[in-house]
């Protein structure tokens, strides 16, 4: 998940969850029986053995994405219609929007499918579905599970079937008015999270659970001034409000909602950052970082006196969190005490986890650079790209 790059509504990646649920979840067949369609089968791709990571990126005002495999080192293009100035991504997808009014979806061809117990790595061929085109600028992209949500200006979510994505198909299920100038809503356990208020002027003020059609489905609604990061974990999802966080968890068949109020405030306006199949996320402003644990429904806050960070991302080890401060430092902090660990000097644009590794893009020096954060901020590996990579977001985690 990139930050600074590009928010990350992201997230987190339980990524085409529902294309392997029926198999997982199928009743036990008789010996006699022939499975038909083995578990964690998917028409038209691959399934290997591990995870298969990329680097998606473009220059600014590109009508190409390039794709950099993290396994060979090698490159792939995706041509596009629109000029890219921001991309986002859940894990499959890449959103690439044109700075206006409309947004391209890229299928990425590479993917994770989470079953908390084991995990499915799939590979198919990258290929640009199709582009949505919209009424007002975008604001916010969040994919999850069965459904992609589209932001835009005038305060309205477009909803798309996520599942029809996964078939090569652009489908538009509604358009939900947020009545607020906060157009967020965050895919979630086959519901989403909206943020609505009372006034299409003013932020929106509290976070209420609906389904697909924008129909409150009457599970919760939790006060939250002024909606703007998100992230979906293990744990639950978060979505950070102006002096609070709402954590959203999936309880059985209900969903509960618990507000945790901050220990400074205000919450920064910026996305998370978080590694995969985890239970810990990050955000930082000019003063701090502010890590939450989903699954303990826990905040903490770590001060960064004397620096101006401009990213975090949490490793999800409970002890540590790092950041990108305007000075180009990659900073590991204890998170307990909020002591530097290690520090290390690079030119980067945004930052961004796997279970593994922290990538941090050079758009200058054309490189990604590959860091070892659990080795004292080892460099791992430079890997020279084709282009400036201007736009940075990671998938197939």
């Amino acid at each position: 998940m990139i930050i600074g790059t590009t928010r990350r509504f992201l997230g987190v990646a339980a990524l085409g969850l529902t294309l392997a649920i029926s198999a997982c979840g199928a009743p036990r067949q008789q010996p006699q029986d022939v499975e038909k369609t083995p578990h964690g089968y998917v028409e038209g791709a691959e399934e290997l053995a591990e995870p298969q990571s990329a680097i998606a990126y473009a220059a600014r005002g590109a009508q190409r994405l390039r794709l950099l495999d993290l396994t060979t080192g090698s490159e792939k293009e995706v041509g596009l219609a629109v000029g890219a100035e921001r991309l986002t991504e859940d894990g499959r997808f890449v959103y690439v929007d044109d700075g206006d009014r409309t947004l391209e979806i890229v299928d990425a061809g590479v993917w994770t499918v989470d079953h908390t117990d084991h995990v499915h790595y799939y590979r198919a061929p990258s290929r640009s579905i199709g582009t949505l085109p919209l009424d007002a600028p975008v604001r916010t992209v969040a994919g999850f599970g069965a459904h992609t949500t589209v932001g835009t200006a005038d305060g309205r979510v477009t909803v798309l079937d996520r599942r029809e994505l996964e078939a090569g198909k652009v489908a538009e299920l509604t358009t939900i008015d947020s009545k607020s100038s906060t157009p967020l809503a965050v895919p979630y356990a086959e519901q989403l999270l909206v943020a609505v208020g009372d006034d299409p002027g003013r932020p929106a003020d509290r976070i209420v659970a609906m389904d697909a059609k924008g129909r409150p489905t009457g599970a919760f609604q939790a006060p939250c001034a002024a909606p703007r990061g998100w992230a979906v974990l293990r744990g639950g999802a978060v979505i950070a409000c102006q002096n609070s966080l709402v954590r959203v968890k999936q309880e059985g068949d209900k969903l509960t909602a618990k507000v945790l109020p901050s220990p400074r405030t205000p919450v920064p306006s910026d996305g998370f950052g978080y590694r995969p199949r985890s239970n810990e996320a990050a955000v930082a402003d000019r003063t701090g970082i502010w890590s939450v644990n989903a699954a303990k429904a826990t905040l903490r806050y770590v001060p960064a006196t004397g620096r101006e960070l401009v990213a975090a991302a949490s490793p999800a080890d409970g002890s540590t969190v790092l950041a990108l401060d305007a000075s180009d430092q990659l900073i590991s902090y204890d998170l307990g005490t909020g002591k530097v660990l290690a520090e290390k000097p690079l030119r980067a644009a945004g930052l961004t986890l796997d279970t593994d590794r922290a990538y941090l893009a050079d758009p200058g020096n054309r490189v990604i650079h590959e860091i070892d954060y659990r080795d004292g901020l080892r460099t791992a590996r430079t890997l020279k790209v084709a282009e400036r990579p201007d736009l940075t977001v990671q998938v197939g985690r």
